[in-house]
């Protein structure tokens, strides 16, 4: 997303209500060989008041346009609500133009203005018609400021390099995994559902670069339970991944059982069958062999291919997993080399 999201600001009725009642108040000083010094300040004030205006509009430079935003942007605040985000963008837009005119056309009638009670008289009406649009369009605007929250959350994504999400359940330890292999350090803590958004770091494999991302966890429930943050996480999955790393915690003292943890891997696997997916059974390095033959046992009833153990705390195994993704690097960026030729 774009860094203006950082700092763009999302203006109410109430506030642009002040700002322009402190445009219409505020004194004006003008130069001594100024003719009409009466009928001009209006028309620096009608000025003004436009320039404060401009300011509530200034959100649509930093939002995406709709007829370019990814699936994947859309879906996320639709998640948050805003099913609408294209007519609400483009009636803000042409609210936007209506301003414009009205500006324009008040302009010429204080030039015009023989005294400065009819000059004070247009100036009252266009900040008066202004502002009935903005209270119109005031629902629209609180949309907007969702928008830009839930857009500032995001990383900065480039759809054209292989993209790695690390998926599972809470507490398999998918921010450990993301911290050792990735430049982003995720937080790790001891309580579920402490990763909420969705975080981005790079891994450098020769001269490719990976982007690594680590989403909330998903419980094992159907979609329709499933609340805001899990479904960033498959929002993540269907529209960033190229390969998915889906991690087991084998652990008998788990948060979730591994029963759970197979369930939700099949619906994964069930709903995006057109990814590759890689399994990984972490935490070795808490749990016993014999236990970790059950569960290797357990997941390869439901998957065929072959299954890693690592601990993403230590580094045992990481290796063997990224060289997994290297071989997928490798073919994902000769299908795009074969796709431009």
């Amino acid at each position: 997303m774009s860094n203006s999201l950082r700092s763009v600001r999302v203006w109410g009725y109430a506030e642009v209500r002040e700002a322009l009642m402190n445009v219409y108040s505020e004194p004006i000083t003008l130069a001594k060989k100024v003719r009409r010094k009466d009928v001009v300040r209006y028309l620096v004030r009608l000025d003004k008041a436009y320039e404060t205006l401009n300011k509530v509009f200034e959100v649509l430079n930093a939002l995406p346009n709709p007829n370019v935003l990814s699936p994947f942007y859309a879906e996320l605040l639709a998640i948050s609500g805003i099913t609408d985000y294209k007519s609400t963008y483009l009636r803000l837009r042409g609210f936007k133009k209506v301003v414009r005119k009205l500006w324009r056309h008040y302009r010429i009638r204080v030039k015009l203005a023989l005294t400065s009670e009819e000059a004070k008289k247009d100036l009252r009406e266009f900040i008066g018609r202004s502002l009935s649009i903005v209270r119109r369009l005031n629902k629209d605007l609180k949309k907007l400021e969702v928008a830009v929250n839930e857009l500032r959350k995001l990383p900065c994504i480039d759809f054209t390099n292989l993209k790695v999400v690390v998926s599972g359940m809470p507490q398999v330890g998918k921010s450990t995994l993301v911290g050792r292999i990735s430049t982003s350090k995720p937080e790790v803590s001891p309580f579920p559902f402490t990763t909420k958004n969705i975080i981005s770091g790079h891994l450098q494999v020769n001269h490719m670069r990976v982007q690594v991302f680590d989403t909330p966890g998903i419980l094992d429930r159907p979609i329709s339970e499933l609340n805001e943050i899990e479904k960033r996480a498959l929002v993540a999955i269907k529209f960033l991944a190229d390969v998915v790393i889906y991690l087991i915690d084998p652990r008998p003292s788990s948060y979730y059982t591994v029963e759970q943890q197979i369930d939700l891997l099949q619906m994964i696997k069930a709903m995006f069958s057109d990814k590759p997916v890689l399994v990984a059974i972490n935490k070795i390095d808490e749990t016993s062999e014999e236990r970790l033959t059950e569960v290797l046992s357990m997941v390869k009833k439901i998957h065929n291919d072959e299954v890693y153990k690592i601990s993403a705390l230590t580094g045992v195994g990481v290796d063997a997993l990224l060289e997994w993704v290297k071989s997928r690097c490798f073919e994902f960026y000769k299908s795009r080399h074969q796709l431009v030729a």
